[in-house]
């Protein structure tokens, strides 16, 4: 039964998520998406969904990876599309990367920009469909992959990024896996934080907290 329960709880979890996607992208495409702009340290939402997808990391086998700034990151920005973005950028790396593969997140300070990075040793992406990922609704992967989503991750990334006045970077070789990043014109530069990183707590390589 416990187990019958999780299972419930998981696929309610992630029909929640498709249906947020969905209702976002209908926003923005209606530019009717208002970012609620605060000051927050950003170390706080990515960290937020690192633990989210610690889980499903766990049960495909994959290592997780994290890198945060030693000092707290502070920026203004939209706290829950900036979690958002972190997530959908991690779970699409799990997504496509095999057991026993590794998926590795990096937040770093660019004077105003913030960085961040996830990177994984999936499948990769074809040429062709580099040219199509990002745009809402494609997909990429096998049939499989194509079930759990519903192409609008990457899309909703990129769009939340340009609302921030960031962009979506995206490197990847077929057969050797990927890297997204995202930069965000975002920090509060007064606050000076450090580059020094440290490993996100409970991930690979890490001491538990």
């Amino acid at each position: 039964y416990l187990e019958y329960a999780n299972l419930i709880h998981e696929a309610g979890g992630h029909l929640l998520d498709l249906i947020n996607d969905v209702l976002d992208m209908s926003k923005i495409e209606a530019e009717r998406f208002d970012l609620a702009r605060q000051r927050f340290d950003a170390r706080d939402p990515v960290s937020a969904a690192m633990r989210l997808i610690r889980l499903q990391a766990h049960d495909k086998g994959v290592d997780l990876h994290g890198g945060f700034p030693v000092d707290p990151v502070l920026v203004e920005a939209d706290k829950r599309a900036l979690k958002q973005m972190a997530l959908n950028l991690l779970s699409n790396a799990v997504k496509f990367t095999p057991r026993h593969g590794s998926v590795t997140l990096s937040m770093r300070i660019d004077g105003s920009i913030l960085e961040i990075s996830v990177a994984d040793t999936g499948v990769g992406l074809s040429p062709a469909d580099l040219e199509r990922i990002g745009r809402p609704y494609e997909q990429a992967g096998g049939s499989d992959q194509r079930r759990q989503g519903t192409g609008l991750g990457l899309a909703l990334v990129r769009s939340m990024a340009e609302l921030h006045g960031g962009t979506l970077a995206i490197e990847s070789r077929l057969g050797e896996g990927s890297d997204f990043t995202l930069r965000l014109p975002i920090v509060d530069t007064s606050a000076r934080p450090t580059a020094e990183v440290v490993p996100f707590p409970g991930t690979a390589g890490a001491d538990p907290a």
